[in-house]
């Protein structure tokens, strides 16, 4: 007698769901990962930020300060730095640096 070369389809179910399983967790896994580069980068922008302000301020800045990475601008108390992504920052100053004249 002859045997049949046929297979069950609850194996093509079966390695349907696995694969379906895989690659959603793997999809969860990309999404995590993006979201901490993301978070990294905003972090890493607004430290970067904070230290050009820290710096328009040592060098006493009088309206605008140009870096390479932006432009920080002074109005009495406030701080506002500028990024080129178009990102914008505000600090305050602090208040040993008030003797700043408009």
């Amino acid at each position: 007698m002859k045997q049949s070369r046929r297979i069950d389809g609850t194996f093509f179910a079966t390695a349907l769901i696995l694969f379906v399983l895989i690659a959603s967790v793997f999809c969860i896994k990309t999404t995590i990962y993006r979201e901490r580069i993301h978070d990294y980068q905003e972090q890493a922008s607004y430290y970067e930020a904070r230290a050009m302000a820290k710096m328009a301020l040592a060098n006493e800045i009088k309206q605008i300060f140009r870096f390479n990475t932006g432009t920080v601008s002074r109005n009495y108390l406030k701080l506002t730095v500028e990024m080129n992504d178009k990102k914008t920052y505000q600090f305050s100053v602090p208040t040993r640096f008030a003797n700043f004249k408009k």
